[in-house]
């Protein structure tokens, strides 16, 4: 989900989200969403991962990516900087869309746990940034001059748990981390694709995998076709092999 078109301003966003095995299986529809607004010089990704045990998780991923992100790129468009969503209106944007998620779910005889998701995203401006989030998924910034910054998953307790916007501790699970000035990329993905697209350990992304993506990528003049081929690789029954799970990839490059 784009909001402005994919070459403006100096960003090419390349986005897809596919269906895991195990919910092919089960005839489960993808519970995963993404979903980025560009304003003037700066950039606004968000990734969702619907909650597997939540009723309408899928929907959740969908609302919380759309509406963070547009409602991130508003603050910007207001005169925000980056400073400022560092220190409580980013958490303030995150907070007012819980608030409009638990309206959705009133308003379907739901609860907001129905709806719960993760959420990984990044505000990039013009020269610094910063990522926030919520539960599990990566966030990596690639360095001009090599190095990468991530921000990586917090789980619970045990390995199976992790932490939602619907949670009511979600305020002490939110975490922000700075970008510094002089990123030539940016990626955000699911867990889904982390056991192919990250290293041992998540030390960085998985350069064999990465590497030949973001290179084939950088020549498409055609940034729908560009998704599609990402979808398909995606979807590769290799990956089946590896997880079951839903797969979520955005990658942004200056042009």
């Amino acid at each position: 989900m784009a909001a402005t078109d994919h070459m403006e301003n100096g960003w090419r966003v390349f986005g897809a989200c596919v269906t895991g095995k195990s919910h092919l299986d089960k005839g489960i529809p993808c519970q995963d969403a993404h979903a980025h607004v560009q304003v003037g010089g700066s950039l606004v990704a968000v990734v969702c991962d619907g909650a597997g045990s939540a009723r309408h998780s899928e929907l959740g991923a969908q609302f919380v990516a759309g509406t963070l992100a547009q409602a991130l790129a508003q603050q910007l468009r207001q005169g925000a900087s980056i400073e400022a969503l560092h220190d409580g209106a980013l958490a303030g944007a995150m907070a007012q869309v819980r608030g409009e998620l638990e309206a959705l779910a009133d308003n379907h005889g739901a609860v907001l746990d129905d709806y719960a998701t993760t959420v990984v995203g990044v505000v990039m401006g013009p020269s610094v940034g910063v990522f926030f989030h919520l539960g599990d998924g990566v966030g990596v910034a690639q360095l001009d001059q090599g190095g990468e910054v991530i921000s990586l998953p917090a789980n619970g307790e045990y390995a199976n748990e992790t932490y939602f916007i619907s949670g009511e501790r979600w305020r002490d699970q939110l975490r922000l981390l700075p970008i510094p000035r002089g990123v030539r990329g940016l990626v955000l993905m699911s867990d889904g694709c982390m056991p192919f697209a990250m290293s041992k350990n998540n030390a960085s992304l998985y350069a064999p995998f990465m590497g030949a993506v973001q290179n084939y990528l950088s020549c498409m003049d055609d940034i729908t076709l560009g998704e599609e081929a990402l979808a398909h690789t995606l979807a590769d029954p290799r990956t089946h092999q590896i997880t079951g799970d839903d797969k979520t990839l955005l990658l942004a490059m200056r042009a």
